[in-house]
């Protein structure tokens, strides 16, 4: 995966194929886009590519609890739907360049774009001044394909990011993955905890949220965690602990049939099914047996996803929480 965080740098070597939008968070919707731009890329032998921005006045703060996926997660998924590079430049690189200056300068010249996609509500240039109509009509003078897909709905209502976010802040994670189109991931280092699980043979890894990551509803999940290219069943505590006094929202996955050190290390965390509400139990007892159950859970649950390859095309993303 190459990112190319300026409109100069890291410029395709041979004709591309170009998913085009914010996609601020991933969800359905932007899939369909990205998926014709890479089903276009195999067939006509392009490198599949996506072009987004990073939004005006990068290098602020960034907003607390409120993004679906970080930057990393984003790199994750589109890796996995087969995108090979990345074209994410501050917006202010491209923000005056017209509609035509834009297809010729950015598209046609420096991309070498021999296939775009956007969505039908597309807009580009200066003011927002283009939109998916005049992509076509441009795409024509310049010999660049425009695949134009229309809006994804969901009971009749456009799939949005605020759809989503609701889902997750209510637990309702199948929901927020079937807007996804794919599971909702934790990407974070895993950090000591206080060691209670371990001394039950149920060792965790321990993650903090990123401050600007939405967090799902307090609970456990059904997860897969995925390390060092392996995929394990997991099942994952979110919450502050009330059992044992925590007072810090953290993510705790129990890998089963895992052997070793995961300390200091990046894990990917898929989360897939909820499981039970976050509970204060009576005794150490009642929360290892409850341990247990969740990880029993876990298995009956998750197995089918732990076989699921690095690369998963649009049909296996879209079956993802159904």
């Amino acid at each position: 995966m190459i990112l190319s965080d300026t409109l100069s740098a890291h410029l395709p070597e041979r004709p591309t194929a170009v998913a085009l939008g914010f996609f601020d968070g991933i969800h359905r919707g932007h899939t369909k886009v990205i998926s014709a731009a890479v089903q276009a890329a195999r067939q006509q032998g392009l490198i599949p590519c996506v072009f987004t921005f990073s939004p005006p006045g990068k290098g602020g703060p960034k907003p607390v609890g409120e993004l679906i996926q970080t930057d990393e997660v984003k790199q994750y998924i589109l890796e996995r739907m087969g995108v090979r590079q990345i074209f994410r430049p501050p917006f202010e690189e491209f923000r005056d360049l017209t509609p035509e200056e834009f297809v010729r300068k950015v598209l046609a010249e420096r991309f070498q774009a021999r296939v775009v996609a956007c969505g039908e509500n597309f807009h580009f240039g200066r003011n927002a001044a283009g939109n998916a109509e005049l992509l076509c009509q441009l795409g024509q003078e310049y010999g660049i394909e425009v695949i134009v897909v229309p809006l994804e709905r969901e009971n009749g209502e456009v799939i949005s990011s605020t759809l989503i976010r609701k889902a997750l802040r209510d637990g309702e994670i199948e929901t927020a993955n079937r807007l996804l189109g794919h599971p909702y991931t934790l990407i974070a280092p895993v950090v000591h905890g206080r060691g209670l699980g371990r001394q039950w043979n149920y060792p965790t890894a321990n993650q903090y949220f990123p401050d600007e990551q939405i967090i799902p509803q307090n609970g456990v999940y059904a997860t897969i965690a995925v390390c060092d290219g392996k995929r394990y069943v997991g099942s994952t505590n979110v919450g502050k602990k009330p059992t044992v006094g925590g007072q810090t929202v953290l993510s705790e996955t129990f890998l089963v049939d895992y052997k070793g050190d995961l300390y200091g290390k990046n894990l990917i965390v898929e989360f897939y099914h909820f499981v039970r509400g976050e509970k204060k139990f009576g005794s150490l007892e009642e929360l290892r047996a409850a341990i247990e159950d969740s990880t029993r859970k876990s298995v009956e649950l998750c197995e089918k996803y732990r076989e699921i390859p690095l690369q998963t095309d649009e049909a296996v993303l879209q079956s993802i929480g159904n």
